[in-house]
């Protein structure tokens, strides 16, 4: 039996990663002393697949606040550590881990960070520097959702776990991990389509008033938008990493399927905040902007779900700088469109009017 420790005990660690261990003694450590209190003294937690999948019940763990004496202890006798904090706190991480390793007696250790993030572990890159280091990444892409009041949690039924084995070095025991030899493409193609079409229900939805994510993908005219974002960009990635067009095609079909699927019940709100980084020039909108100037194609409607995440961010005052600094990479003209879309979004044009005046 594996000691596996997750750092971050939010709805990813608990409601996906902890899955995959379920059999294995498992440590969860994070920052929020209430939620570690909560899972010391309830002892177990539930996982919820609505009526695609028997309630999941997990009670393998320990808890402990990551800056614990009996925190360092599991960390310095892990033979697995999964990492899901959330990109920008991964490197506040790096001081934490040494610490452990410097009191460490074992031998090799493996660390993989699950964020939604690209070469995330960049971040702990310096953990390297001990040799009994394997550094790696994984990739999310299951959708979990915390219940109000509750350490339970809801979840899409998907048990898969891709993981960087070229990194790592060697590949894990644990069911329904995957072992990937060209994780960075897979990553980039999750971005140009999972995370990007998450943009575009989330952007025009929050404009179009919706609250509930899954009505937002089912709107017809958030449907239109997609399905021509996907003609273009579909074929700019096949291109782009040479995969077969019925691959591609069956991937963003997966998305599109999930983001649809009104049995989980996600929000608009909590899929549009953190809209500075989600502007980021490697990030959901910018990227496959990119990709399509790349290959020489436009996107209009790519183009309005850029000028809508602005619309986000400055209703609710979370840009944190002035919104042309987002589109330098852009060509000029495309710039000058996105804000003549923003004038017609302020003017409350539909969608239909915003893309065919």
């Amino acid at each position: 039996m594996s000691n596996i420790v997750l750092i971050g005990a939010g709805q990813t660690g608990r409601g996906y990663l902890n899955r995959f261990f379920k059999d294995e003694k498992v440590t969860f450590l994070d920052i929020d002393s209430e939620l570690i209190e909560r899972l010391q003294q309830e002892k177990k937690y539930n996982i919820f697949f609505g009526k695609q999948r028997e309630t999941l019940t997990l009670d393998n763990f320990k808890a402990y606040t990551v800056d614990s004496k009996q925190g360092l202890d599991a960390l310095a006798q892990a033979d697995l550590v999964m990492i899901s904090v959330g990109q920008k706190n991964l490197d506040s991480l790096v001081p934490l881990i040494q610490k452990a390793l410097a009191i460490r007696q074992k031998g090799d250790v493996d660390i993989l960070t699950a964020e939604n993030g690209v070469h995330t572990k960049n971040y702990l890159i310096p953990l390297c520097q001990d040799k009994r280091v394997h550094l790696a990444e994984a990739i999310v892409f299951c959708t979990t959702l915390k219940q109000e009041n509750s350490l339970d949690v809801f979840s899409e039924d998907l048990d898969y776990l891709p993981y960087d084995v070229v990194s790592l070095g060697h590949q894990l025991p644990y069911k329904h991990t995957v072992a990937e030899k060209n994780l960075s493409s897979l990553m980039q193609r999750k971005i140009y389509t999972y995370n990007c079409l998450s943009a575009v229900v989330t952007y025009l939805g929050y404009y179009k008033g919706y609250e509930e994510y899954a009505k937002a993908a089912n709107d017809p005219e958030i449907t239109m938008c997609t399905d021509n974002i996907l003609q273009k960009l579909n074929a700019c990635i096949c291109k782009e990493y040479e995969i077969d067009v019925d691959e591609q095609a069956k991937f963003s079909q997966m998305a599109v399927a999930k983001f649809q699927n009104k049995a989980i019940v996600d929000t608009i709100e909590r899929n549009a905040r953190d809209v500075d980084r989600k502007l980021g020039e490697n990030e959901r909108i910018l990227a496959p902007l990119c990709i399509l100037k790349k290959y020489g194609k436009q996107s209009d409607e790519l183009l309005l779900v850029a000028a809508c995440a602005v619309y986000y961010g400055q209703k609710t005052s979370t840009l944190l700088k002035s919104f042309e600094k987002y589109f330098e990479i852009l060509p000029k003209e495309w710039f000058t469109q996105i804000v003549d879309y923003l004038k017609k979004l302020d003017n409350q044009m539909t969608i239909i009017e915003v893309l065919s005046v």
